[in-house]
């Protein structure tokens, strides 16, 4: 059985119908169910009270209330296109329910659709997380193992190598590296104040008062093109029990 809702918490899955690495990948299928249907039904099972999907399309419009998600409104074009961005869609989003339905929103889950193995666990121990350290935000992230940045390189112009860390200062074994960490795109939690006067370009999170939730890298995979689809395939084949 779940906990009670954490009130005025509202998770916010933006869907939009265009998609150039996946075509239509928000309603394409995955173990069965539309890939968004994995995150509607991740954030309905959690602690969140209320879960919107901000769409443009139709058939996304129609599966995402088929799963149980709220859509109020339809996200305006110019917050559709390639150079719409996360936190214009948010503010549109949070601005919708206060302005239009007069909710109160304290803290705004935002969840992409691409992140199908993020659970309802993975979201309510993040939310826990958040609010026991009482920053302004948090984001989801994974470890960095297989691409460790003290073994990359950037390339002048003369296509000559040079380290990211200078070479004879880094450890010489791997297992001698210090953890490093990438966001995983699963989750980003923000409380409703930090969006006031905002300038177009800032993040959907507050880097100056920001706390990490891990996850390990199975349950990271953020799908953007065919290949990483195809990862996803597989891991669900692996899998036993549900995702959420």
């Amino acid at each position: 059985m779940n906990k009670s809702p954490i009130s005025h918490t509202v998770g916010l899955i933006p869907a939009r119908g265009g998609s150039k690495g996946l075509p239509r990948k928000n309603v394409r299928r995955l173990g069965g169910i539309p890939l968004i249907a994995h995150t509607i039904r991740a954030a309905l099972r959690s602690q969140i009270e209320r879960v919107i999907v901000s769409t443009d399309d139709e058939e996304i419009m129609a599966v995402a209330r088929e799963w149980g998600a709220d859509v109020p409104f339809r996200r305006p074009p110019e917050l559709s296109g390639d150079t719409a961005t996360s936190l214009s869609v948010l503010i549109h989003a949070v601005e919708y329910l206060e302005q239009e339905e007069g909710a109160r929103v304290d803290h705004v889950v935002f969840l992409q659709p691409t992140c199908p193995f993020r659970t309802a666990r993975h979201i309510d121990e993040a939310l826990e997380k958040y609010f026991q350290a009482g920053t302004e935000s948090l984001i989801s992230v994974t470890s960095v193992e297989e691409f460790h940045p003290y073994f990359m390189f950037t390339k002048d112009e003369q296509d000559r190598l040079r380290p990211l860390y200078a070479m004879d200062k880094r450890p010489l074994r791997r297992q001698d590296l210090p953890a490093i960490y990438r966001i995983n795109g699963a989750i980003y939690i923000s409380r409703r104040a930090y969006y006031q006067n905002l300038p177009p370009d800032a993040a959907i999170f507050d880097w100056n008062s920001l706390t990490a939730y891990e996850m390990d890298a199975p349950s990271s995979v953020d799908i953007n093109d065919y290949l990483d689809f195809q990862k996803a395939e597989w891991l669900l084949k692996q899998e036993t029990g549900e995702l959420s």
